[in-house]
């Protein structure tokens, strides 16, 4: 099994350090063109320019907000808002190799592209949604983590009245693992597209795992957390144990077992803490022995 993601408990590597970094510039962009429009603001009031003037086209006020407008896509394309190491409604980041970026208010927009026309009522709320993101991020950037619980709340809502199976699936990659609506079908768990790949196969009352490898530009986000919580969810409904081996492929050094070691006992797993050691889940809901 791997694990495909950073220890939260572990110095940043090289990615997500340049992630974070690249997070923490779009902010401090975006609260400096805010400063700015405070300022020029400030400054027209003082040369006595009358108040419908600042409205104009090009004018300093005009051209401040613009820029700063403009850089409130950079605050979704870094995933400005987000906890450092766990994946919610704000996470994402440019994915340079899809030349691309995961965030909330792509999926947003392209879900109310394709859903206009057949669920009319659906896509207003996404496009509210789209807005009250876009509001929040600053806000969550700097501490104010109810306004996050709120947007958390308003997708886990949208996400369970979505029309299809496909929709859903689109806007639960974006909520905590603890979060996700669990499948009727733990099959459907299974997946392989440029973000994270999930590997599996199911034997009576057992789900053996062989790996959870997340795009190396996306470690260290929670991603993997997530879609492993959301895996054993599943699993408890059904009933079903979960095993696999450690088998660490996110780093090569001699930290990697007790790191991925680690990751699956916060998860509720047994672990034989060896290279290739075998790991075990008991469902919540089958007492475990040891424990009798």
């Amino acid at each position: 099994m791997s694990e495909g993601q950073t220890s939260s408990a572990q110095p940043a590597d090289g990615r997500a350090g340049e992630l974070l970094e690249r997070r923490q510039q779009a902010l401090c962009n975006y609260l400096d063109a805010s400063a700015d429009i405070a300022t020029t603001r400030i400054r027209v009031n003082l040369t006595g320019w009358q108040r419908w003037t600042r409205h104009l086209p090009g004018s300093p006020v005009a051209r401040a907000t613009a820029r700063r407008d403009e850089l409130v896509r950079e605050l979704a394309v870094h995933g400005v808002g987000a906890d450092d190491h766990r994946w919610g409604a704000l996470s994402g980041a440019y994915v340079r190799s899809l030349g691309a970026a995961l965030c909330l208010e792509d999926t947003l927009a392209d879900l109310t592209l394709r859903y206009g026309m057949s669920a009319p009522q659906w896509t207003r709320r996404l496009q509210a949604l789209s807005r009250a993101t876009a509001q929040a991020r600053p806000l969550a950037a700097v501490g104010d983590r109810a306004v996050v619980a709120d947007l958390t709340e308003d997708l886990l809502a949208l996400t369970r009245d979505a029309p299809d199976e496909a929709a859903r699936q689109r806007l639960s990659d974006h909520l905590p693992g603890v979060l996700r609506p669990v499948p009727f079908d733990i099959e459907s768990l299974r997946r392989s597209d440029p973000l994270v790949e999930v590997v599996f196969d199911i034997y009576a009352d057992t789900v053996k795992l062989d790996n959870i490898t997340v795009n190396p530009e996306l470690r260290g986000t929670g991603l993997g957390t997530a879609v492993l919580q959301h895996l054993c969810r599943a699993a408890d409904a059904q009933h079903l144990y979960i095993v696999g081996q450690l088998v660490p492929t996110f780093r090569d050094d001699d930290s990697a077992v007790p790191i991925l070691a680690e990751w699956c006992r916060r998860h509720g797993f047994a672990v034989n803490e060896r290279l290739g050691g075998r790991i075990a889940r008991t469902p919540f809901s089958v007492p475990d022995p040891a424990t009798r």
